[in-house]
C-alpha cells in the first residue's frame, strides 16, 4: 500500500508540473551537414511518450516547425547514418540550427539556445565518445573478447566519471543562474546522486526554471523505478 501511495504521489507531482507550464516551441534549420534526410522527434519526459515525429529531406531550404509544449521535453535529430543529437525542448523558445564559416553546426535562436550552444561545444565530443564506447559494449561493432570488453567498460566509466561530470560541473559553477546550465543536468539521467550534486550548484531561480524540469522529471522516474524494483 505504501509503495502504491508513493508512486501515486510522484505521478501526481509530474502532472502538476506539466500543467504549470506551456507555450510554443519552434525549430528552424536547413540541417546542413546531415545526409539525405533527418528524423525529428519531440518527447515528453514526464511520460516518455513521443509528442511528434517526422522525417524531413535535406534540400538546402529552411525548415520551420512549431509545437505546442506543456513542459520541458527532449528534441532529437537523427540522420540516415544513425547520428542522433538530443537537445532540451523548452516552451516559448526558438531553436535554430546553423553552420559557421568552418562548416561546424551551432545552435542559435533565443538566448537559451545560444547559451546551451556554448556548453555543447565542449560536451558534445564527450557524448559522442560515450556513444561509440557503448556501441562496442553492446556488440554493435562485433563481439569482444573479455579483455576488450573490460577495456571499453573502463573507458566508458572514465569518460563519464572523470570527464563528463567534471565538464558539466565546471559549466554550472561558471553559470549558476543560467537556464541552460539547469538543462545540462538531464545528461546525468538515472544517476540520482549526480543530479542532486549538480542541482545544488544552481541558484534557487535556476532550480525553479522550466529547463530544470528536465532533470526533475528524470529523477522522479528513477525514484519510481527504485520503489517498484528495490535492490535485493
Amino acid at each position: 500500500m505504501l509503495k502504491k501511495l508513493l508512486i501515486t504521489m510522484l505521478m501526481g507531482m509530474m502532472t502538476l508540473g506539466a500543467l504549470a507550464q506551456g507555450g510554443k516551441f519552434t525549430v528552424k534549420g536547413t540541417f546542413e551537414g546531415r545526409k539525405d534526410s533527418v528524423t525529428l522527434e519531440l518527447v515528453d519526459v514526464n511520460s516518455w511518450k513521443t509528442i511528434a515525429k517526422e522525417t524531413r529531406p535535406i534540400t538546402g531550404e529552411m525548415h520551420e516547425l512549431t509545437f505546442d509544449l506543456n513542459d520541458a521535453g527532449l528534441f532529437s535529430v537523427t540522420d540516415v547514418k544513425g547520428l542522433t543529437t538530443v537537445l532540451p525542448a523548452i516552451p516559448g523558445e526558438t531553436l535554430l540550427f546553423y553552420q559557421n564559416d568552418h562548416k561546424v553546426t551551432h545552435l542559435g535562436g533565443s538566448q537559451f539556445y545560444v547559451d546551451y550552444d556554448e556548453a555543447q561545444q565542449t560536451i558534445e565530443p564527450i557524448l559522442l565518445g560515450l556513444n561509440e564506447c557503448n556501441k562496442h559494449l553492446s556488440g554493435e561493432f562485433g563481439s569482444l573478447t573479455w579483455d576488450e570488453y573490460n577495456l571499453y567498460n573502463m573507458l566508458c566509466l572514465r569518460l563519464y566519471n572523470d570527464v563528463l561530470i567534471n565538464e558539466v560541473h565546471n559549466y554550472i559553477k561558471a553559470h549558476p543562474d543560467q537556464d541552460a546550465a539547469a538543462a545540462l543536468i538531464f545528461l546525468f539521467a538515472y544517476d540520482t546522486m549526480e543530479i542532486e550534486r549538480a542541482a545544488a550548484m544552481l541558484t534557487e531561480r535556476a532550480r525553479n526554471s522550466v529547463a530544470a524540469n528536465l532533470y526533475k522529471a528524470v529523477n522522479k522516474q528513477t525514484v519510481v523505478r527504485n520503489i517498484e524494483s528495490p535492490a535485493d
